[in-house]
């Protein structure tokens, strides 16, 4: 909310799964955009959480565990407002893409199952499923896996605004 430097300091900004966690997203975006040379370029990357989906053969329970899990967001489906919030800070929309992150694997190494792997502990801590129905939770995902039966799939977006140049008064 307020980095420690110069105005007009950067060519380009990466911001990856940040925003979804702060509550003023549109004054981070203005802080961004204050740190950035006329013609900067920011990514923007954040995730859709209402489009996750996982294959479970107890649906009751996973809804749970999606809706604890939501706890853990400020925003939960950030990018559909992202657009709006970079023009109000500043910012000329150049462009935005979905990107679908679908597995079948149950690969510790890659993105879905690792998620699964953080759900089950944010989770854990959460009233509304708790340590027992977590790991309950987490060995089903990894016995379907290890049959062959796991999914898991959600949306990321990557916005790529540039920040305006300053146009000159007429005099």
């Amino acid at each position: 909310m307020s980095l420690p430097v110069k105005d007009a300091s950067f060519d380009a900004a990466l911001c990856v799964q940040v925003l979804e966690y702060v509550p003023d997203a549109t004054a981070a975006l203005a802080e961004m955009r204050r740190v950035l040379r006329p013609g900067g370029r920011i990514v923007v990357w954040d995730i859709d959480w209402a489009t996750i989906s996982i294959h479970s053969e107890d649906a009751a329970l996973t809804a749970r565990v999606l809706a604890g899990w939501d706890e853990h967001l400020t925003h939960r489906s950030l990018p559909r407002s992202l657009a709006p919030r970079m023009r109000a800070a500043g910012f000329e929309i150049v462009g935005m893409q979905g990107h679908v992150f679908a597995t079948a694997d149950f690969d510790v190494e890659t993105y879905g199952a690792a998620t699964v792997a953080v759900i089950g502990a944010f989770v854990a801590g959460r009233e509304s499923v708790g340590e027992r129905d977590a790991a309950r939770w987490v060995a089903e995902q990894r016995e379907l896996g290890g049959r062959g039966e796991f999914y898991f799939a959600v949306t990321q977006f990557s916005s790529r605004p540039r920040r305006r140049h300053r146009r000159c008064a007429a005099s």
